[in-house]
């Protein structure tokens, strides 16, 4: 179990690995002031449209099929956004932050009530994400479809 200063170095790295992400994409990033739950603004700098991200990072145990287990609030999952909230779930493993699960508030909070993906406990929704070379499941949902898809910011080049 890592200790609370590593969870906070894991974190920020992550964190900063989805910065880096949206940045080579060609938009700007920022972190907000002050944490109200968004992590990252993202911004199309020429029309302003803007994209609001909350990162959850982790580091990925096992070899053939790698794993790590993330905390969402209820509370943040069920309130509706504008602009809409993302969820990227950043892993290292392997040496770097190379997948990233990519999912809209909406999406997420509907296979957590409909598909029941995850489990809730208290005020939290708890979900664990197995990977392989192949595929990414969460309980028996395929989530392949959404790993390292960042087609909703298509590449900018200036």
């Amino acid at each position: 179990m890592p200790t609370q200063l590593q969870s906070l170095y894991t974190g920020r790295s992550g964190h900063l690995a989805v910065m880096a992400q949206f940045l080579h994409r060609g938009y700007n990033a920022a972190i907000p002031e002050v944490d109200r739950g968004d992590d990252i603004f993202v911004v199309r700098d020429e029309d302003g449209e803007m994209t609001r991200i909350q990162v959850k990072a982790a580091n990925g145990r096992g070899v053939q099929r790698w794993y790590a287990t993330y905390k969402i609030p209820l509370r943040q999952l069920q309130t509706i956004h504008t602009p809409e909230l993302y969820y990227v779930f950043a892993i290292h493993h392997d040496g770097g932050w190379n997948d990233f699960v990519i999912l809209s508030r909406m999406d997420l909070e509907d296979m957590g009530t409909r598909q029941r993906i995850g489990r809730v406990h208290g005020e939290y929704l708890y979900i664990r994400l197995s990977f392989s070379a192949t595929d990414v499941r969460c309980g028996g949902q395929n989530l392949q479809p959404y790993r390292n898809n960042w087609s909703a910011w298509p590449v900018i080049r200036h």
